[in-house]
């Protein structure tokens, strides 16, 4: 019944104005759902697709990709990548690509048969990022224009999103973004607001270094027409090589709560960074699954 409901979503009418995104947008709230930190603190790979002002590059060129998929129940499958540059020392440009595609659709008459093939329902964006820090703050803007299909009929639009990051002291980080943020600032259904609080609750540390933390969380998200959400989250990073993240978020859908939980473990190898991250999935409709890389192609 979740499935169907998320279908008969999908074909409502496509009146969606260019200055807005596409309803199909909300379907990203699957890939953030399997993030194991707030989203406005997200710092993996392609961190810009979540906070404008996520993870600022300091290499010549860096390329990160992650991959998501969901159970069959939902059957949502998808790619985020991104291309940086740093082109000043705390300035930061760069390319955002993002896919998400229903997948096992076909065609039926009065039988479950199929007929005629699949059908193609996807929603997908490009974007430009932009950074640039001042002493602890650090501000960013996506520019991204949105594409989806159902079948036959399809739409676009243009979203504008803003995000900080603000070092407050050496413990204490605070965020904000916006998540496709409509241009013309009329139609909000498929825009998120988030906020994040980061406190580092313990250090070791070894001759001078830092050899392992361990970090506390508080996000919100903010959606028109729902209630506020909540998530706290808990990472621990060892020698900045290994870090390991655990979440809990009392997410609001479908007129009802749930604690949702996910987890992630990231590895640092020379110029690599990987992560492989798993959550219970948005509302309860099974399990979402995420890998990402992060690599330094020119320093």
């Amino acid at each position: 019944m979740r499935y169907l409901a998320l279908l008969v979503a999908l074909t409502l009418p496509l009146t969606v104005a260019w200055g807005q995104a596409p309803e199909s947008a909300s379907l990203w709230r699957v890939a953030a759902a399997v993030l194991a930190v707030p989203p406005a603190l997200e710092a993996g790979p392609v961190a810009v697709a979540w906070n404008p002002a996520g993870t600022p590059s300091r290499e010549r060129l860096s390329v990160a990709v992650q991959v998501i998929h969901t159970s069959a129940e939902l059957g949502l499958s998808g790619i985020v990548a991104e291309v940086s540059t740093a082109v000043a020392a705390a300035s930061t440009v760069g390319l955002v690509v993002g896919r998400l595609d229903v997948r096992d659709l076909v065609r039926t008459t009065t039988t479950p048969t199929a007929v005629g093939g699949s059908i193609p329902v996807y929603t997908q964006y490009a974007g430009v990022a932009g950074g640039t820090g001042y002493g602890p703050v650090y501000l960013g803007a996506l520019l991204r224009l949105h594409d989806e299909r159902f079948d036959l009929a399809t739409e676009n639009g243009l979203t504008f999103d803003l995000g900080a990051r603000v070092q407050m002291s050496r413990r204490l980080v605070v965020a904000a973004a916006t998540h496709f943020l409509p241009i013309d600032l009329r139609r909000h259904t498929t825009t998120d607001y988030y906020v994040g609080v980061e406190y580092e609750l313990v250090s070791a540390t070894s001759i001078g270094v830092t050899t392992a933390k361990v970090t506390g969380r508080y996000g919100a998200t903010y959606r028109s027409a729902e209630a506020l959400e909540h998530g706290v989250s808990l990472g621990v990073s060892l020698a900045n090589i290994l870090r390991l993240d655990a979440a809990v978020t009392r997410e609001v859908g479908f007129e009802r709560s749930a604690l949702r939980t996910g987890m992630a473990v990231s590895l640092r190898a020379g110029r690599y960074l990987m992560e492989v991250a798993r959550s219970s999935g948005l509302n309860d409709l099974g399990a979402t699954y995420r890998i990402g890389i992060d690599a330094v192609i020119l320093r």
